[in-house]
């Protein structure tokens, strides 16, 4: 009797499908409406912490702090360290603090620290150490006092490696008070405070020059999905150079994978020409285009702000003044020395009209293994490839939250792997490309397009050829 062995090998292909893993982007979709590089101080964000709209100092956020009656503790808000945040590099010199605040109904003439409103300002040393405080007080002479500037000054003999503030309402103190635009700036310049002017949402960053009237924010006017998305508006070029950037803080990567960068966009009122066609990557600059622009970081994206090979522009569709929500994506290998990736809205000098982002991605691409079954009989090895398109039940089923799915292809092919919900939508696209000849495990992690986890349920998984469809059922148990 002849002795027959099967050995499995695996063999890793990177292809031009669309399996990914999770997204990297902190807040990709808007939805978590907290603000940027803040957090409550000493309470939740409920009726007495608000990231507020109604009442501000230009732009479009405040801070907002309620309070009814004393607390145990001062209430307020707290910045994250700035001290040596992205580029900020803090050093001895003088600092001036400053602050606005408008007070409704509060308490007046404080008899201490207690019952004051004001902005502390704390610098400490690498040791945890106190370098200096210094605390601007707000006006408490008359319960209702508009928008009206606070200033101080701080004075270091020694570099900080901690600048944190805190915009408070003392323990004693009632009312609400609403602060904007926090600085705390050094001459000469070492550091800024992020997001001082309320201005940009959790894990996102803004800029623009706004003598025109023009801005880059987050707002409920039109969404892709869910409720909020990046709005970018100019209405001119009187400010010719004044970009628009509304762009997220950097995430790591892995130097040398592939990464999956994309964004919907939809406009209205825009700068149009039968020239402003979509593209894929440029690094050139085009002063009338909107784009979706990308870089990879070097160094230590917490402490530092380097950028590998420059900005890379993705300029979308502006043939036509106005278009629905389209998706714009790329691929890029990271480069040898990156160790970061951020994104960004982006009008460059003069387009003008409207545009909003959302389901901004940046994903890893993950290596496929297909694999190739070898029959050893008596020493001579046959290869034996798949005959015909097989799509295998997934394992483990249930699952949670990760699932092996298993697929054949008998020849080069483009096949489409895509997972529905029962109402048969969309919930993912983990292929969609060129195959060649072989078996193939892909694992699913119960995320849809967008890198947000899925609820418990069934869902459908289908395998799509030009002249084949595979159907098979899963279920997510959380």
């Amino acid at each position: 009797m002849k002795n027959k062995v099967n050995v499995i090998i695996i063999i890793s292909v990177l292809f031009t499908g669309s399996l990914f893993a999770e997204n990297l982007l902190v807040n990709p979709s808007f939805e978590n409406q907290t603000p940027a590089f803040w957090t409550g101080y000493n309470a939740m964000l409920n009726n007495e912490l608000l990231w507020e709209q109604t009442e501000v100092y230009g732009g479009f956020y405040s801070f907002k702090v309620t309070k009814s009656g004393a607390t145990n503790n001062a209430v307020g808000w707290i910045s994250d360290n700035n001290a040596d945040l992205y580029w900020n590099n803090a050093a001895a010199a003088t600092y001036s603090l400053s602050a606005y605040v408008k007070t409704v109904g509060v308490n007046t003439s404080p008899a201490n620290d207690d019952a004051k409103i004001g902005v502390i300002f704390e610098f400490k040393n690498a040791a945890g150490a106190e370098l200096t405080t210094q605390t601007i007080w707000a006006d408490q002479s008359s319960a209702s006092v508009d928008w009206a500037q606070i200033q101080g000054v701080a004075i270091l003999t020694e570099e900080p490696a901690s600048v944190v503030v805190k915009a408070i309402m003392g323990k004693d103190a009632t009312g609400t008070v609403y602060f904007d635009n926090i600085g705390c700036g050094s001459d000469p310049w070492s550091m800024g405070l992020f997001n001082g002017n309320a201005e940009t949402i959790k894990g996102w960053l803004n800029w623009y020059g706004s003598g025109n009237g023009s801005y880059g924010t987050v707002t409920d006017n039109e969404a892709h999905s869910g409720s909020y998305a990046s709005e970018l508006f100019k209405p001119d070029t009187t400010s010719s150079t004044s970009e628009i950037v509304y762009y997220s803080i950097p995430q790591p990567v892995e130097a040398g994978e592939w990464y999956k960068i994309g964004v919907w966009v939809k406009t209205a009122d825009v700068n149009d020409s039968s020239a402003f066609e979509p593209t894929y990557i440029l690094r050139e600059r085009l002063d009338e285009r909107i784009a979706l622009c990308y870089f990879f970081h070097t160094g230590d994206i917490a402490t530092e702000w380097s950028v590998a090979g420059g900005d890379k522009f993705v300029y979308i569709d502006q043939r036509d003044p106005a278009t629905g929500w389209t998706h714009y994506v790329v691929a890029e290998q990271a480069p040898d020395d990156a160790t970061g990736i951020s994104v960004r809205a982006r009008f460059t000098s003069n387009p003008t009209g409207t545009a909003w982002f959302d389901n901004f991605s940046a994903m890893k691409m993950v290596v496929a293994t297909p694999t190739i079954t070898v029959s050893v009989d008596d020493g001579n090895e046959s290869y034996h490839f798949p005959t015909d398109f097989e799509l295998s039940h997934n394992y483990p089923n249930p699952f949670n939250p990760v699932t092996t799915i298993e697929f054949a292809v008998p020849h080069d092919e483009w096949i489409n792997l895509t997972i529905y919900n029962l109402l048969g939508q969309k919930v993912n696209t983990l292929i969609n490309g060129v195959h060649s000849q072989g078996r193939y495990q892909i694992t699913w992690n119960a995320q849809n397009e967008f890198g947000q986890p899925v609820s418990s349920g069934v869902y459908i998984y289908t395998l799509i050829t030009k002249d084949t469809r595979i159907t098979k059922k899963m279920l997510l148990v959380r």
